[in-house]
């Protein structure tokens, strides 16, 4: 009797997976290999579309550094391992730090990208079903933040797929976690903490607290007996990680300070008289330069200690805006689709409870240690939020065979979310929702690294050329030099670093006038009578503004 309730329950769940899959009129292996071939097809043509962004100019050389010196006070804000990767191709052709499309180092990106398609695929699969995966895959593949930093050569998205593949092994081995699972586990814990500092306490907390919920009997929690045979455990975790994050520093000793011992740092005065900061400052440990990091992390993002020039919705400081402003941009700056699609995913989850607070929580967690940061406004700071949205949203796929209706409202969705995604091609940086008038209009809210990163070289050269323009007045803000891309241009005031040409009064009459939008708010071009109150004729590279007379 109970074997035969169980094929009954068994061949429902089997024929309500079929009904699913036949919203798709191709296996879905089909649709998985189309989604990637797709994905591939975005990020590689839009490498050759945008001229390398700010930061990749110095983290790719800082990552070679890193390898070939071992020395990591290169750029010592972060941990090394995304640059390490992404500066690889630079030991077998050195020759491609000057590549005008920085195609090496934004592949292995790329590469990274499709390797955290491919989890957020599994995962989905292991939590809703295979047509949810599917369907996840698809708002993968469309979601404009994830394309941006999917072929850009910087932290972000590859720290966003380690921290989401430790969450993916976690929900996997959570019920036996024998050693050899738990060595594994471990190892990519490590390599996770290499890629960022935020990763350290994103993990910890998220982790601890699902633990906790997970837990039957939590007054167990409270007991010795309990965490002294959990002891071993806890042990194979920390010093297995411990080893693997060192390993990306080559096994190095620093000091937990860092090697700058020089008499115009502060803290050099106090080592005199106290022997503890005199050992971290002078005494070389295994992951000293981990500690090291870490304080330096801390300095940049929960002090003062650093100009963290910021603008939003108008308001200019200069030492960053409030954390929690990240919330604003992040609801301005998502597909309005997505967002309907998780607030619906929110509503059903509640409704009927599951496994999905594996994804809330670490959700919860990047949202809520953001509102305690005081750092550049900028909303690839948490970029790991969208694969776990993107998942979580994906099971409303599961309501289709309800709700007949929702399948009309989901395909009008759907719709809406590839042509938002689809207009702002090759420039997905400079997305913007219909909330603040889409990407023609998102200069008004926010710059610097979420709409302007310095990207536009290319399409301005093609502006020049299309347009027969030779009287043209340019405010750059990046690190790539205008002229290697063709562009003839006099320099007027703004926020580049490497240009070689003396800069030339601004004259609007007799000239075309190209303004970055990070210039247009940090160089004063929006207070100036007579272009404050002009519209700019065209938006080039998403990111641009072109006035004329």
């Amino acid at each position: 009797m109970w074997k035969t309730a169980q094929l009954n329950k068994t061949m429902k769940i089997s024929l309500n997976n079929y009904k699913r899959s036949k919203l798709f009129f191709i296996p879905p292996l089909y649709l998985v290999f189309i989604c990637f071939v797709v994905l591939i097809i975005l990020l590689v043509t839009s490498i050759f579309r945008e001229s390398p962004i700010f930061d990749e100019l110095s983290y790719v050389p800082a990552g070679y550094q890193f390898l070939t010196k071992h020395d990591f006070r290169y750029e010592p804000f972060n941990p090394p391992l995304t640059r390490e990767l992404e500066a690889l191709p630079l030991l077998f052709d050195k020759q491609a730090i000057s590549d005008k499309f920085f195609l090496l180092p934004r592949l292995v990106v790329v590469f990274f990208t499709i390797c955290l398609g491919i989890v957020v695929y599994l995962f989905t699969n292991k939590l809703y079903g295979k047509a949810a995966a599917v369907f996840s895959l698809f708002l993968f593949i469309f979601e404009p933040e994830i394309l941006a930093h999917g072929h850009y050569a910087t932290t972000d998205l590859i720290s966003t797929f380690f921290f989401i593949f430790v969450l993916y092994l976690y929900y996997l081995f959570r019920k036996r976690f024998d050693y050899k699972k738990m060595i594994i586990f471990s190892i990519i814990v490590g390599f996770a903490l290499a890629t960022k500092f935020t990763v350290l306490y994103y993990l910890l907390i998220s982790l601890s607290i699902i633990f906790i919920l997970e837990k039957k009997h939590k007054k167990d929690l409270l007991k010795i007996f309990y965490w002294k045979n959990k002891l071993p455990f806890v042990l194979v975790i920390f010093f297995v990680s411990c080893f693997s994050l060192w390993a990306t520093y080559f096994f190095t000793f620093e000091p937990p300070l860092g090697y700058r011992f020089d008499t115009h740092r502060s803290i050099t005065n106090l080592a005199k008289s106290n022997m503890l900061i005199n050992f971290a400052l002078t005494q070389p440990i295994p992951l000293g330069s981990y500690l090291s990091t870490i304080k330096d992390d801390i300095r940049a993002n929960y002090s003062n200690a650093f100009e963290k020039e910021s603008f939003f919705f108008g308001n200019h400081q200069l030492y960053g805006l409030p954390g929690y402003l990240l919330l604003i941009i992040l609801f301005i700056k998502t597909p309005i689709p997505l967002l309907i699609l998780f607030f619906t995913s929110l509503i059903y989850y509640f409704k009927k409870s599951n496994i999905s607070y594996i994804l809330l929580i670490p959700i919860i967690t990047i949202l809520a240690t953001s509102l305690f940061t005081h750092v550049l406004l900028v909303l690839r700071y948490i970029l790991s939020v969208y694969p776990l949205m993107i998942i979580f949203s994906s099971q409303v796929i599961n309501m289709i065979n309800k709700k007949n209706s929702f399948s009309l409202i989901l395909l009008i969705l759907s719709i809406w979310y590839i042509t938002g995604t689809l207009n702002v091609y090759p420039h997905y940086l400079s997305y913007f929702n219909e909330f603040v008038g889409g990407e023609k209009n998102g200069y008004n809210y926010l710059a610097d690294a979420n709409c302007d990163w310095g990207q536009g070289l290319i399409d301005l050269a093609q502006y020049q050329k299309t347009k027969h323009i030779n009287n043209l007045q340019l405010a750059y803000f990046g690190t790539a030099l205008p002229s290697n891309y063709g562009i003839n241009y006099k320099r007027i005031k703004d926020r580049s670093i490497v240009q070689n040409k003396n800069i030339v009064p601004l004259d609007i009459k007799n000239n075309i006038i190209a303004i970055s939008v990070t210039c247009w708010h940090f160089c004063g071009y929006d207070h100036i009578p007579t272009l404050k109150n002009k519209k700019p004729v065209d938006i080039v590279g998403g990111s641009i503004l072109i006035f004329k007379e």
